[in-house]
């Protein structure tokens, strides 16, 4: 290996010590082309090397890139709701633990607020002091639940016979500790024979704290400290004809022509 580089490189015929005049280089012409083949050769090996280098890092960088050449289909599903496009989610997708603990407690929230039956005494206790909703909730959070639910609508609710089924259509983290509800509520009165079917979005801050039981008993009630600190509600409309803000922009625009 060695003897080969010091030939293609060096030039060991050019180290001779013989001086045989201008004979074979300059009269003997049968000398010429047996020198352009050597420098000829010289040339390939080089080029030769240099291409297989060059393309041992070609077939390197294939073989890099290879696994990333990669195709998927998306699709998008047409949200009425939001007036947008929205693509759809995997059939199967990673979730930590914490969040889908934190997805059923919220459901189990939304229903033990919006559930009424015809049982009012059980609707008392299930909205009491002490229940499960209670100690789900701040005090902040159950002190408004009372004052704007409890106090005034359950003698409403109790003069009209009402009842009330909840059903949560999809639950989303839209930050850390920060959950976006959308579901719906169908409306059971004596004189009316369909439901009255309306859509809701709730939007919840909840977190896993500590919660100052006074006894052990009472952690049965919320044992992971499941607490909801922050809670709103808005209209959304119904299943058929939802309110977005794209069709309230357009009944501004109508009544604006129409003046």
């Amino acid at each position: 290996m060695l003897d080969l580089l010091n030939t293609v490189f060096k030039y060991k015929e050019k180290r001779s010590p013989d001086k045989l005049g201008l004979y074979p280089e300059a009269i003997h012409t049968r000398a010429m082309p047996e020198r352009r083949y050597l420098w000829s050769s010289r040339l390939l090996v080089i080029f030769a090397a240099l291409s297989i280098c060059l393309n041992i890092m070609l077939v390197s960088g294939i073989y890099i890139m290879l696994p990333q050449r990669s195709s998927s289909p998306l699709l998008f599903r047409h949200d009425r709701t939001f007036s947008q496009f929205s693509l759809l989610e995997r059939q199967e997708r990673p979730v930590a633990a914490i969040d889908l603990l934190t997805e059923a407690f919220i459901e189990e929230f939304i229903l033990l607020r919006q559930v009424i039956t015809s049982d009012y005494d059980e609707l008392l206790t299930r909205w009491g002091v002490g229940s499960r909703l209670y100690w789900t909730s701040s005090p902040q959070v159950y002190q408004n639940f009372v004052s704007n639910d409890l106090n005034n609508n359950i003698n409403q609710f109790k003069m009209r016979g009402l009842v009330r089924l909840a059903e949560v259509e999809w639950i989303r983290p839209m930050s850390r500790g920060f959950w976006q509800v959308q579901f719906i509520t169908m409306d059971y009165y004596p004189e009316e024979t369909v439901p009255i079917v309306n859509v809701w979005r709730a939007y919840i801050r909840a977190l896993m704290a500590p919660i100052p039981y006074e006894n052990r008993s009472l952690r049965e009630q919320n044992p992971f400290g499941f607490l909801v600190t922050n809670f709103s509600m808005s209209y959304v409309g119904t299943p058929d004809d939802p309110e977005s803000y794209l069709n309230t922009a357009q009944d501004v625009r109508f009544e604006q022509y129409a003046y």
